[in-house]
């Protein structure tokens, strides 16, 4: 199982994760993805940070190269992960169901909808069978 959140999108994926609520292992597992994903964020910062240097005289390449950027995505995969992305993943899905009462707004919303196109669980649930 893996992960790919665009550049754009880490930050309020970051955020929604934190404020979700996890206990015990299930906490462990989750922090050791949204750390994964706080220094992916970092590197991208100073990646736009780069780009805004090296194109300050050129406003057009400057939007062109921010926007290519932005849409480039982060990968989480590997052992390591695994229990984290399966503890989200289930998260998730609990959150998408149709019994779920909770609601989203704002950037959480956004930030649901990105996690669940990003686990595929659209194409999960049709497989299944349970439209």
């Amino acid at each position: 199982m893996k992960l790919k959140i665009k550049n754009i999108e880490l930050e309020r994926v970051i955020v929604f994760l934190e404020n979700l609520d996890f206990r015990g292992p299930k906490s462990v597992n989750r922090s050791k993805i949204t750390n994964f994903l706080g220094q992916q964020l970092e590197e991208v910062a100073a990646g736009e940070k780069t780009i805004q240097e090296d194109y300050k005289e050129d406003r057009k390449q400057l939007e062109q190269s921010l926007k290519d950027y932005y849409k480039e995505t982060v990968t989480v995969e590997g052992d390591n992960y695994q229990k984290g992305l399966g503890v989200i993943k289930s998260k998730i899905k609990e959150l998408t169901a149709e019994e779920c009462e909770q609601e989203f707004s704002g950037n959480d919303a956004y930030a649901l909808s990105v996690l669940y196109e990003a686990f595929d669980l659209d194409n999960e649930a049709n497989e299944g069978g349970e439209e």
